[in-house]
């Protein structure tokens, strides 16, 4: 190795930690407000899928903000980039901290997103760029990981202050991790190369947050109001489709979509999304669970929420070191046959009330993605030419926001109505929450049924060719 290789090597080496604690925040950032949806609920006088949207609107902004961190950093940097982010998560924080309705808060919550949105395709993209390729593999583990990390530590540590504190005490704790990351990132962090000049595209910025924004909110209230659900939906239809054929038609998009022509990239794409989906929609339908269901107070139903999530980041280290050892088969279907065995475990465990069982059933289902996220975003990444990496990181982040909106909103929008249903009928509120956890449960157990199939085909073509 030449002085100059070691010497970028070195400076890599020294980035790492600080790009693991990025992703650490903005995924603490991001599910932090899930333990508390019954709380704000109430306090403000709420439907839960109302109150949800502390949960989607972050993940819709945190998604159009990915659709242009490839153009900040083109323009602006790594370090620019990281110092945006960072304030964006700090100013959302201390800001959310005065909150005295719902409106402030929400808008709080969407300054906030910034930081996601820019910190996750920041950290794929430098990790891809600066990671040996038999390192690969494990470097995205770890990331992957950490980002689970951020997930089971966050209901804990935010119910602890939400049951004993209060809510806004919750973000004291983005507001301290922004405090020590700043100065980390100030002294570790460096420009690879020069800004280039580079132009926004406006309009397709707010094609993107109209189109995921109309989306997520016809999905969320479709079981409540009819008509403008399907209203909204049509408006994303076309605000989506007018995006998209915006970005093909450009010569410099806002979100290059080339990387989606490669089908081996698209279909582990698809993988992710139901992985992603079916993480983010337990992390958020578990507490509503724990807490609605059964009575617990946030702070244990946080606890009840550590181990299942802790396995997943056991498992998505494990599931990075045998991909770069084997590739994706048979790890991703066997992974999503976990996936789809504990989902039915949890639907029966709930439905008679067994807090134990539905613990241990949704922690065979938090192993098995383990085995499915990390190495179904390895294998896409890795079968796009290197020019096209940034490009697919992008994409990949991106459809990892939809796919964590999407699920929370279709499913905490029939548990609210079913919620409300019920209770109108006579039903406790107890038992209203456990049958709107079961339904929710039935439409997450089809989805995962159709993406192990869709996963035995795709696994099974790259047995002899994993790609590395």
């Amino acid at each position: 190795m030449n002085a100059k290789s070691q010497k970028t090597s070195e400076k890599s080496r020294a980035m790492f930690p600080v790009l693991l604690g990025c992703s650490f925040v903005a995924s603490f950032g991001e599910s932090m407000m899930s333990i508390a949806l019954p709380e704000v609920a109430d306090t403000f006088s709420l439907t839960l899928s109302m109150a949800n949207w502390l949960v989607t609107g972050y993940l819709v902004v945190a998604a159009t903000t990915v659709t242009l961190a490839a153009f900040l950093l083109k323009r602006l940097g790594l370090r620019v980039v990281f110092f945006i982010g960072i304030g964006a998560l700090a100013i959302g924080s201390g800001l959310a901290m005065l909150a005295s309705d719902f409106p402030t808060l929400f808008a709080c919550r969407l300054i906030q997103a910034v930081c996601t949105g820019l910190f996750f395709p920041l950290v794929t993209g430098t990790i891809m760029a600066t990671s040996r390729k038999d390192r690969l593999g494990l470097h995205l583990a770890m990331n992957s990981g950490i980002i689970a990390f951020g997930l089971a530590i966050c209901p804990v540590v935010s119910g602890l202050l939400l049951t004993y504190v209060g809510w806004r005490a919750m973000f004291a704790v983005p507001l301290a991790l922004a405090a020590v990351l700043l100065p980390l990132g100030f002294y570790v962090l460096r420009d690879a190369e020069k800004g280039e000049r580079a132009r926004i595209d406006v309009l397709s910025a707010a094609l993107s947050l109209v189109g995921l924004g109309a989306l997520m909110y016809g999905l969320s209230e479709f079981t409540h109001d009819v008509v403008p659900s399907v209203i909204a939906l049509g408006i994303a239809a076309v605000a989506i489709a007018l995006f998209v054929w915006r970005q093909l038609a450009s010569r410099s998009p806002l979100l290059n979509l080339r990387p989606l022509g490669h089908p081996r990239f698209a279909v582990g794409l698809l993988m992710v999304m139901v992985g992603t989906m079916t993480s983010f929609s337990l992390s958020v339908l578990l507490p509503l669970y724990f807490e609605g269901a059964i009575g617990h107070t946030a702070f244990f139903a946080g606890l009840l929420l550590l181990g299942p999530v802790l396995v997943n980041a056991v498992c998505s280290l494990l599931g990075g070191r045998l991909f770069d050892r084997r590739g994706v088969w048979p790890m991703l279907p066997m992974g999503l046959g976990l996936v789809l065995a504990g989902l039915a475990g949890v639907f029966v465990s709930a439905e008679h009330m067994r807090v134990d069982l539905v613990v241990a059933a949704s922690a065979v289902s938090y192993a098995g993605l383990g085995f499915v996220v990390t190495p179904a975003k390895t294998a896409a990444l890795d079968h796009l030419p290197a020019e096209l990496y940034a490009h697919g990181a992008s994409i990949n982040s991106t459809f990892v926001q939809i796919a964590s909106a999407l699920g929370p909103s279709l499913f905490v929008g029939v548990l609210s109505a079913d919620v409300l249903r019920e209770t109108a009928a006579g039903l406790s509120k107890a038992h209203a929450y456990a049958l709107g956890f079961s339904h929710t449960l039935t439409i997450a157990i089809g989805i995962s049924l159709v993406g192990l199939i869709i996963a035995l085909f795709y696994a099974h073509a790259l047995r002899k060719k994993p790609g590395r």
